[in-house]
């Protein structure tokens, strides 16, 4: 991976893999963890090293405040609309689709913007060694960790299958021992 590869670009390249949409919607829905936490556990991982206290601690608050207030209403907005089109109630009307396209456009947006804040918390210089893997498996260990996420066998399964996207010439075999 390029050592200048922005958080944002990283988040489309891994996310295009239809194994990692499931595993990060999988991770959201039935644990409640945040796709963008997820995936700059391991961006910051494979390219600055593992988190240090005040990074964790800053990228959680300001990762919070915006899903909370931005991403979520937004994401209930489309949500809404969806099943409601889907019941029919609105089937018919073709501005009602034209919104949630708006709405689900805004939300996309939102995300990159909660991703270019989360990226400006990271300093940038390179002045130590670390492990990509290794780092990455340990902000993701983390972050289940004070999320009050169990490591099961279902929840390390997802991860190595958003890890092995992330950083592809590890291996899976590799990703579970670095989440072990």
């Amino acid at each position: 991976m390029s050592t200048s590869q922005n958080f944002w670009n990283f988040s489309n390249r891994v996310y295009q893999n239809d194994d990692v949409q499931e595993a990060c919607l999988a991770l959201q829905n039935k644990y409640g963890l945040d796709v963008n936490l997820i995936l700059f556990c391991c961006w910051s991982g494979a390219l600055h090293g593992e988190f240090t206290e005040e990074l964790f601690e800053q990228s959680l608050r300001e990762a919070s405040d915006w899903r909370q207030n931005v991403v979520e209403p937004l994401r209930n907005i489309r949500s809404w609309l969806k099943q409601e089109i889907h019941n029919r109630k609105f089937s018919e009307d073709s501005s009602v689709m034209d919104f949630r396209n708006v709405v689900k456009a805004t939300e996309l947006e939102s995300e990159r913007l909660q991703q270019m804040y989360l990226e400006r918390l990271v300093d940038h210089s390179f002045g130590r060694e670390f492990e990509p893997l290794n780092s990455s498996a340990g902000n993701l260990r983390r972050y289940c960790d004070r999320s009050g996420v169990d490591l099961t066998n279902d929840v390390k399964r997802l991860l190595v299958l958003i890890l092995d996207a992330c950083l592809p010439d590890e291996g899976p075999d590799k990703a579970l021992r670095a989440l072990s």
